[in-house]
């Protein structure tokens, strides 16, 4: 199992309650969701979209802990992973984390490390201002 983490981030506008409120309905996703990602597509516990030179990558959410964590996991993926988004009061804002979990091999991880660091450093900034 390998695991990419994203840079923590103090999230300004919302506390750790709106912040997972509002992330454990997929569709708004839509707001954090790089430009370079095609064919996003979601229902409140379901998503779908497709990453420069990777297949359509399909999701849903599989684990909530009420205002900490919430974690999506690949369906019908040849590779078998994982995205959290971890949440922490901190004062009258949240601060949230994302992290990638992934079973690949060496060869693999060499080939995605950049693009999955990429995405996550993107999620993460444009969750600074939800």
């Amino acid at each position: 199992m390998v695991t990419f983490s994203g840079p923590e981030v103090i999230v300004e506008n919302l506390t750790s309650k709106q912040l997972y409120n509002k992330l454990s309905n997929l569709t708004n996703l839509k707001e954090i969701i790089p430009s370079n990602i095609e064919n996003f597509e979601a229902t409140e516990d379901s998503c779908s979209f497709k990453m420069k030179g990777m297949p359509i990558l399909e999701m849903s959410l599989t684990e909530k802990t009420p205002f900490s964590k919430i974690s999506l996991s690949a369906s019908e993926s040849p590779v078998s992973f994982s995205l959290n988004c971890f949440i922490t009061n901190y004062s009258e804002k949240c601060q949230a984390r994302l992290e990638v979990k992934a079973e690949l091999n060496m060869m693999m991880k060499m080939m995605v490390e950049k693009p999955i660091n990429d995405f996550l450093s993107i999620l993460s900034e444009k969750l600074r201002t939800i």
